[in-house]
């Protein structure tokens, strides 16, 4: 049985961030909408605590709408994910704006294991400055929790970017995710600038046709537990809780291309294994 990866979006649809170009800055979740979306997310770990070993789910990544990692129940699933022998891998995309100290007490008191803990980190410079999240990053390094930085290819941010690049030590790969509703092709010198700044960057503007064949060993796990093969991919008619059996055969996908990273990157190519491991998804690059 192929080695199988989860990605989970839960029903938050809020952020502490106020960047401009983000809807979910603008919403503030009521405490009762807080409620729903923890007890979805304990739910969901519940399910997955029982069907982990059976499936041969190694790997959890949380992908949210806003920011998950401030809530403390996050941690708290995510200690008792990793505890379990079936677990392999479980993480969290985030702004790291959470305290590393507290949260890693929450973690660690659910039974977690930093070995296993995965982050995938977003720098916004709209909130914060290189310096900040450079030393958040080397706090995490100093707590031995591997992740990866990265920030989305905002032309007038490429010096701000090229400063972070500088800061952080060479291990620390730092993606760039292509700008959505740029409205127009990058530049060469644009392009050649991000390469400097990720090597990979080439990826996220060649986008590659897509094969659901080639994504049959990972699903994406919304709140009420519909389906899908990947974030971008249409539902498939099949829900986590519904219907156990099954879920990973073969299912629609109805896209052309694989246009961002949590598709392409959740691939069985050979490109993502060889440059980010056994659990691509993370996009922690291999050393």
């Amino acid at each position: 049985m192929d080695r199988r990866t989860i990605l989970y979006r839960g029903s938050l649809k809020s952020c502490n961030y106020h960047c401009g170009y983000c809807p979910f800055s603008k919403h503030r979740c009521s405490e009762r909408e807080l409620e729903k979306d923890r007890t979805h997310w304990f739910r969901f770990c519940e399910s997955l605590n029982e069907r982990a070993e059976a499936l041969n789910i190694r790997a959890l990544m949380v992908v949210p709408y806003g920011e998950a990692l401030i809530h403390p129940w996050y941690w708290e699933g995510l200690g008792a994910l990793t505890k379990l022998d079936a677990i392999d891998a479980a993480g969290s995309q985030t702004n790291l704006s959470f305290s590393i100290v507290r949260s890693l007490e929450i973690f660690e008191h659910a039974g977690g294991v930093r070995e296993k803990l995965r982050l995938w980190a977003t720098f916004h410079p709209e909130m914060t400055s290189c310096g900040e999240f450079a030393e958040k990053c080397a706090a995490l390094r100093r707590e031995g929790i591997l992740f990866c930085a990265g920030a989305v290819g905002v032309p007038e941010n490429l010096e701000v970017l090229q400063r972070l690049r500088e800061m952080l030590p060479r291990e620390v790969y730092l993606w760039i995710n292509a700008m959505d509703g740029l409205g127009r092709s990058y530049t060469e010198d644009e392009f050649q600038r991000f390469s400097s700044i990720d090597p990979y960057f080439y990826r996220e503007i060649r986008p590659v046709p897509a094969d659901e064949s080639l994504c049959r060993s990972r699903l994406f796990v919304e709140a009420d537990g519909t389906v899908r093969r990947c974030n971008i991919s249409a539902a498939s008619g099949k829900n986590w809780y519904e219907h156990p059996q099954g879920l990973f055969e073969e299912m629609p996908c109805r896209r052309k291309r694989c246009s961002c990273y949590l598709a392409y990157g959740g691939r069985e190519d050979a490109v993502n294994h060889a440059l980010f491991g056994p659990d691509p998804v993370f996009r922690i690059r291999m050393k």
